[in-house]
């Protein structure tokens, strides 16, 4: 009988500068900002980058401001489906 108690969470490969990187749990980061409302460009960076470490991402002090940029990136595609799924004509 086979266990589920160590199934490990899908990571999201993303472009940081000119690497790539594993990202757990971006996708429920982006929604979670997303539903907080945070618009401001430097709060959202910062809010996103925080959100992803709380999942367990580990990322060095000296690549924040990469990371930030490469998430914030991610977070703007993200905003950007939402506003394609709204603006589809339901058949």
């Amino acid at each position: 009988m086979s266990s589920r108690c160590c199934v490990k969470p899908i990571a999201t490969i993303i472009k940081v500068k000119t690497s790539e990187a594993g990202i757990i749990g971006l996708e429920a980061a982006l929604r979670d900002i997303y539903i907080s409302g945070i618009i401001e460009e430097e709060q959202l960076k910062a809010a996103l980058l925080e959100k992803v470490k709380k999942f367990g991402n580990h990322i060095t002090p000296g690549t924040e401001v990469s990371y930030r940029e490469a998430i914030l990136g991610e977070y703007r595609k993200y905003m950007t489906t939402l506003r394609q799924k709204v603006d589809e004509p339901n058949i």
